[in-house]
């Protein structure tokens, strides 16, 4: 009988040791500055691809650069319910890039001369390669590949990106300057 009762205090104390809740955490990130990237796609139709430029597969990319982050923790009384939970840390983004426009600097093809607007041209890119018709010029992300949806007439490709972070202000970032094959 005295076994079992150690057996029984033994369980019982590794059960509320075992559902002690995990420290939660909470990372707020304020993203400063944003970067812009002229990209291709590979082979395999992976992106962002920079080692060389496929005309019929370009694309472009809006992404932080720099950010602050401050981290908030909390902890939950708890017992028991510990291995059934899920990631206890939660970032989220106090602001957000928007109000993007993107111009090309040199003429693009016959109806985007350089200088000109080529946000209707432009189409959504998600991680799985999968395109939609986005409005560019009002939305609100952290991150953001749009893929072209005409080819190119010229050879030389760059463009100026002006936009907005929530909070921070105006941007205006330039891709490099590609001069394809």
């Amino acid at each position: 009988m005295k076994k079992l009762i150690r057996i029984a205090i033994i369980f019982s104390i590794a059960f509320i040791l075992s559902g002690c809740p995990p420290e939660i955490s909470t990372t707020y990130i304020t993203i400063k500055t944003a970067r812009v990237l002229l990209f291709s796609f590979d082979k395999n139709g992976n992106y962002p691809y920079l080692e060389e430029f496929n005309k019929n597969e370009l694309g472009i990319g809006v992404v932080t650069d720099s950010v602050s982050e401050y981290v908030d923790f909390a902890q939950t009384v708890s017992f028991g319910n510990n291995v059934f939970a899920s990631n206890p840390n939660t970032i989220t983004y106090t602001n957000a890039i928007d109000s993007l426009n993107i111009f090309t600097l040199y003429n693009f093809d016959t109806n985007h001369p350089a200088g000109s607007n080529i946000n209707d041209i432009l189409l959504h890119l998600d991680p799985m390669g999968k395109t939609d018709l986005i409005e560019i010029s009002e939305l609100s992300t952290t991150t953001l590949f749009l893929k072209f949806g005409i080819i190119p007439d010229n050879d030389s490709l760059q463009f100026k990106i002006t936009g907005r972070i929530t909070d921070i202000g105006k941007f205006i970032a330039k891709t490099e300057l590609v001069v394809l094959p």
